[in-house]
């Protein structure tokens, strides 16, 4: 996907996005392209790949609609992205910033968490990402380092990295599991004025702990989730009732 769809593709899911909130229907090929400052032709090339996707739909004769429900698919709790790709499938434009990065040694609660004896090393790193500028997500995250003598050189890891990519560099396997359990928690001041909300108010969390191939637990992450930008679906299959 070329840069300049890239930038079609965000707008129109931005507006797609406010259709979606206000029940109403999408602008036309024309107020789109010149919303957008594009030709017809990409706009249509967009909202062909939105409609494959089932994001909205067309009828000939008819105004194009959003299906909030497909809208809210494309953000799967069942799927692993990091969050920078996840926002980016979204339309926004994303960003990310380091808020604090530490060497610690985990605590007792974290060590039987890990599976890891207290006091092993680890990293700390407590991160924010933004979508088109706005506060998105926290992630308060840590990752446990692995026993060496080169410990020293670890102090020029950058936090603010992708965590697979950290976990891959480190410990030369991938993560292939992880563990997310869901909650809801009622922010502190402090996070809700990193996340640009009233103290108090309620938001989506998500514990989750990496598993390598090799069964070794390695990370835990805890993360609060502006519930204003992303909200999250699950795909229930159902069993062949004839099967």
């Amino acid at each position: 996907m070329t840069d300049q769809i890239e930038r079609v593709r965000r707008g129109v899911l931005a507006i797609a996005r406010a259709v979606a909130l206000d029940a109403s229907t999408m602008p036309g090929e024309h107020e789109l392209a010149r919303r957008l400052e594009v030709n017809r032709p990409q706009i249509r090339k967009v909202l062909a790949q939105l409609e494959q996707q089932g994001i909205i739909r067309r009828h000939q004769g008819a105004a194009t609609t959003v299906d909030p429900v497909a809208l809210g698919l494309t953000v799967r709790l069942e799927e692993q992205l990091e969050h920078t790709a996840l926002l980016d499938r979204l339309g926004f434009e994303p960003g990310v910033e380091l808020l604090v990065q530490e060497r610690i040694t985990v605590d007792a609660r974290l060590a039987e968490t890990l599976e890891a004896a207290p006091g092993s090393p680890a990293l700390r790193a407590y991160k924010r990402w933004t979508a088109d500028g706005r506060p998105a997500m926290l992630a308060d995250n840590v990752l446990l380092l692995p026993e060496s003598d080169e410990l020293d050189e670890l102090d020029e890891l950058d936090g603010a990295r992708s965590l697979f990519e950290l976990v891959e560099s480190l410990w030369r396997e991938p993560v292939v599991w992880e563990i997310a359990t869901p909650g809801v928690e009622n922010l502190d001041a402090s996070r809700a004025a990193l996340l640009d909300l009233a103290a108090d108010r309620a938001c989506m969390t998500l514990t989750i702990v990496g598993v390598l191939r090799s069964g070794r637990r390695v990370f835990e992450a805890s993360e609060w989730h502006h519930p204003d930008i992303v909200r999250y679906s699950v795909v229930r299959r159902f069993p062949d009732p004839w099967g």
